[in-house]
């Protein structure tokens, strides 16, 4: 039994000596001031080590592989360790690799050049990495890793699709992730403007906005479309999330011409545009009878773009039945409108006249301007005073086209004036019957139309 536990008491004293000896090469690299070579007088027979050059600091987007070198002169018998300064971990000592990280590597050369290798590095890389030598005391330099990290939407904090009712507040937001922290903006799709309400009563309209949220007050038609919501921090690549805005209103409508002319056995085109969201259902009728459809005679066609849309009816080869009222309708879940379009008949277009017709037209002029001349030397033959008078008369008469037509107002005053003379009446006899002489006279006037036109008179004064 003794000989059993003397065997046994060896082994565990033999066992614990090498967790000892295990125990203090650990100690020597994370303390080094227990590790050192000593000759027997007690100094050193060693140059102490020293860096070489310091380890720089490096910043990185997420991914990227990097190098951290640590160069030392005179590491002799001395050894070199890596460690995270964060988690205290040890990475390598001299040329092993201690870490269980797969990206973590490190190649070395003249017992001088320690570099460490970072595959694929990620955002729990960063921080400091320390290069230490066991001297006494323990000498060491460190060197930082900046992991930059592009942005990132939130999904599940950010908004999707919206509908909204016209008049209504609506509210975007964009929530976004990165090292930096990223920072938001806003545009829309097609690069209109934004309007963001009234501000002293002037409109304000953007065409960026910055910040997570956009709020948008009184909704309108205006407002709907696609917008962007962009996230950077300087790291490419940016990225974007896009929002649709929906607002629903009812139908509403506007008629360029309400009122539309064409002749027989033409064609014609009347024309509608409505605006609705949801997308309204739009159809033609004439006279408040069934929905016009596309045949011979009728050809519609619908023009869309966003919640706008152009309608058209076009009506073939004219005939007298389908002059009337025709009526566009516009239907949705909120509402519909119509509105009405009069076609009537015009008279088609005449013909431009010929030479041979204006010579005759300019020929007829001139005869009739012949007859005032005769007038004025058939008047001559009465008395001084009477032939002054007729001027006067004459010339309050108008003249159009060539021809006198005495106006009732002209009238009137001969007939008031005629009342202080009994001559003045007979001259206004005399007058009556040569216009009724005039209008029959046709086309040219004979050389004896004076001479009758005296005999008149003087049988007027006469009888008189």
């Amino acid at each position: 039994m003794d000989t059993k536990e003397n065997a046994l008491s060896g082994r565990k004293m033999a066992k614990s000596e090498k967790l000892c000896r295990h125990k203090y090469a650990y100690n020597a690299v994370v303390f080094p001031l227990q590790f050192s070579r000593i000759n027997a007088r007690g100094t050193t027979n060693e140059a102490d080590p020293e860096f070489s050059e310091a380890i720089p600091n490096i910043t990185i987007p997420v991914g990227r592989d990097i190098q951290l070198p640590c160069i030392v002169d005179n590491l002799g018998s001395y050894r070199a360790a890596w460690i995270k300064v964060e988690t205290k971990a040890i990475l390598t000592i001299h040329h092993h690799i201690i870490t269980r990280n797969y990206r973590i590597s490190l190649s070395h050369s003249d017992n001088r050049n320690f570099v460490l290798h970072i595959r694929n590095v990620q955002k729990s890389d960063r921080g400091g990495y320390m290069c230490q030598i066991n001297t006494a005391p323990m000498k060491s330099q460190i060197g930082y890793v900046d992991v930059l990290v592009p942005p990132d939407i939130i999904m599940n904090e950010s908004s999707t699709d919206i509908t909204a009712r016209e008049g209504t507040n609506v509210s975007l937001l964009c929530k976004a992730k990165g090292y930096p922290n990223p920072n938001i903006s806003w545009r829309r799709e097609d690069n209109q403007p934004i309007p963001l309400g009234t501000w002293h009563g002037k409109k304000m309209l953007a065409t960026s906005f910055d910040g997570n949220q956009l709020n948008i007050s009184r909704v309108s038609r205006l407002h709907m479309g696609a917008y962007l919501c962009i996230a950077s921090n300087g790291v490419p690549p940016s990225v974007s999330r896009r929002i649709l805005l929906h607002v629903n209103f009812p139908p509403v409508m506007w008629i360029p011409n309400q009122l539309v002319g064409a002749p027989l056995d033409k064609d014609v085109t009347l024309d509608c545009h409505t605006e609705a969201y949801p997308a309204s259902i739009n159809y033609w009728a004439k006279d408040g009878g069934d929905m016009i459809i596309n045949d011979a005679k009728y050809e519609t066609s619908i023009k869309e773009k966003n919640y706008k849309v152009h309608m058209r009816l076009a009506i073939k080869n004219l005939e007298p039945h389908d002059f009337g009222t025709y009526k566009c309708f516009a239907e949705n879940s909120l509402g519909a409108t119509e509105g009405s379009i009069r076609l009537y008949e015009i008279p088609p277009p005449t013909s431009e006249p010929t030479k041979d017709t204006a010579a005759i037209r300019r020929q007829s002029i001139e005869e009739i301007e012949v007859f005032p001349r005769h007038q004025s030397m058939g008047s001559a033959k009465n008395s001084g005073k009477e032939v002054e008078s007729l001027e006067g008369d004459q010339n309050k008469i108008p003249v159009t086209d060539g021809k006198y037509h005495a106006s009732e107002e002209a009238a009137a005053a001969q007939e008031d004036h005629s009342q202080t003379s009994d001559r003045k009446r007979n001259r206004s006899g005399a007058k009556k019957v040569s216009e009724k002489v005039e209008s029959a006279a046709g086309k040219k006037v004979d050389i004896l139309l004076p001479l009758t036109i005296l005999m008149s008179v003087l049988l007027l004064t006469i009888s008189t």
